[in-house]
C-alpha cells in the first residue's frame, strides 16, 4: 500500500507534463496559423517608386506613336494630333482638324515631316483616318475598343497644344454621357475629363492610365478651364476598319505642304525640343530612337554600338543651362551646359558638370542632329 502510495506524485507530474505539452503545442499552431502582420515601408515605397515608373513609360511609349498635324488651305492653317494604329501609316485624327485642306502634313517629335493622304473623315462624327506610308516602321499605340468608361477613372491626354508637341495632361473621367454640337459635328455621350483640351490638342489620344491603351479621341474644351471632351474609341471602331480596308494605296490623295520657307523661329524652337527630346530618350535608356536623331554623317562615324557605351555607364543626365550660341542659313548650334551623375570604378556614384555642343539642321527636308561634342 505504502508502494502504490510512493509512485501517486510520480503519476501525476507526467500527467501534468503532458498535459502542459499538450497546451504548449496547441497554442504553438494556433499562434503559427495567425496571419502575420507587418507595416512594410519597404514594400510601399517599392510599389509606389514602380508605379512612378509605370506612368513614365506608358508616356514615353506612347509619345513615339502620337503625331503633330499641320494643315492649310488659301484662308487659314490649324495645328492638331493624332496617333498611328497600325503598321500602314493610318492615322486617327479629328475631321475637323484636315476638313478643307489644300495640304496636311504630318509632324513626328524627332522633327521628320511627311505629307499624308485623307482615308476617310466623318461628316457629322469628328474623326478621321489618314495615312503616311513612311510611318509603317513606327510601332503603333494600343487601342482599347472593348472599354466601358467609369466616373474617376484616370486618363493621359497627349497632344500639341499650340504648336508644343507631346504635351500631356493628367486627370480624370468626370463624365460619361455628354452630347452636343460644334460645328454641324454631333458629339453624342462622349468622355468629359479633367483635362485641358485646346487648340492643337484636338485628334490626340485618351489614353487609361491604367492600361497604358488609347481609349479615346481629344477633341473639343472650354478655353481657360480643365475641361475637355474626347470621342470613345467604341464609337468610331467599326467605320476606322472599314475605311482602311476600303482604302486603295494607288488612288489616295497626298498633300504635301508647297513652297514653305524657313521660319528661323520656329526652326530655333524645334532644335531646342530636338535635343530635350534626345535628352529624355538617352534618360530613359532608348538609344535606338536617340541614336536615330542623328544625321547620317554623324552615323556613319559613330556607329550604334559606340554611340551606346557612350551613355550607358550614366545614370543621369540634368540640362542645367541650354542656349543659342549660333544661327547659320538652316543650322543652329545649341550650348548645353549638363551635370552628369556616373558610376566610377568603386562603383560609387559621382557628379560631374560637362558641356555639350550640338548643331541641328536640316537633311533630306528632315530636321536632324548633325553633329555633337562634348567638353568637361
Amino acid at each position: 500500500m505504502y508502494k502504490k502510495r510512493k509512485y501517486i506524485p510520480v503519476f501525476l507530474s507526467i500527467l501534468i507534463l503532458l498535459a502542459t505539452i499538450i497546451i504548449a503545442f496547441i497554442h504553438f499552431r494556433d499562434w503559427h496559423n495567425q496571419p502575420y502582420l507587418l507595416d512594410n515601408t519597404l514594400a510601399t515605397n517599392i510599389e509606389n517608386s514602380q508605379n512612378q515608373i509605370n506612368l513614365k513609360n506608358i508616356i514615353h511609349e506612347s509619345q513615339k506613336s502620337v503625331v503633330q498635324i499641320e494643315t492649310a488651305n488659301e484662308t487659314n492653317s490649324k495645328t492638331g494630333s493624332g496617333f498611328v494604329i497600325n503598321n500602314n501609316g493610318d492615322i486617327i485624327t479629328n475631321a475637323h482638324v484636315i476638313e478643307e485642306a489644300d495640304s496636311i502634313v504630318v509632324m513626328l517629335s524627332n522633327g521628320r515631316q511627311y505629307p499624308a493622304a485623307i482615308v476617310g473623315i466623318g461628316k457629322e462624327q469628328d474623326f478621321a483616318v489618314i495615312r503616311v506610308p513612311e510611318l509603317n516602321h513606327l510601332d503603333p499605340i494600343t487601342v482599347d475598343s472593348e472599354y466601358q468608361a467609369e466616373i474617376g477613372d484616370e486618363i493621359i491626354a497627349i497632344g500639341s497644344p499650340v504648336g508644343i508637341q507631346n504635351s500631356v495632361s493628367l486627370g480624370l473621367i468626370v463624365g460619361t454621357d455628354r452630347s452636343f454640337t460644334i460645328n454641324d459635328f454631333q458629339y453624342e455621350e462622349v468622355f468629359q475629363i479633367s483635362a485641358n483640351i485646346t487648340y492643337g490638342n484636338s485628334g490626340g489620344p485618351l489614353i487609361l492610365r491604367d492600361s497604358g491603351k488609347v481609349i479615346g479621341i481629344n477633341s473639343a474644351g472650354i478655353t481657360d478651364t480643365d475641361i475637355g471632351f474626347s470621342i470613345p474609341v467604341t464609337q468610331v471602331k467599326d467605320q476606322v476598319a472599314e475605311w482602311i480596308d476600303e482604302a486603295n494605296s494607288e488612288k489616295l490623295e497626298y498633300l504635301p505642304a508647297a513652297g514653305q520657307q524657313i521660319d528661323q523661329q520656329q526652326l530655333e524652337e524645334d532644335a531646342l525640343y530636338l535635343v530635350d527630346y534626345l535628352i529624355d530618350n538617352i534618360s530613359l535608356r532608348d538609344y535606338v530612337n536617340a541614336y536615330s536623331l542623328f544625321g547620317s554623317e554623324y552615323q556613319s562615324q559613330t556607329s550604334y554600338t559606340e554611340f551606346r557605351q557612350t551613355f550607358q555607364s550614366l545614370l543621369g543626365l540634368n540640362a542645367k543651362e541650354k542656349s543659342i550660341i549660333e544661327k547659320k542659313n538652316d543650322t543652329v548650334q545649341i550650348k548645353i551646359d549638363m551635370e552628369v551623375t556616373a558610376r566610377n570604378e568603386s562603383y560609387q556614384e559621382v557628379k560631374e558638370n560637362k558641356q555639350y555642343t550640338i548643331v541641328v539642321g536640316y537633311e533630306n527636308d528632315q530636321l536632324k542632329i548633325l553633329q555633337m561634342s562634348t567638353s568637361s
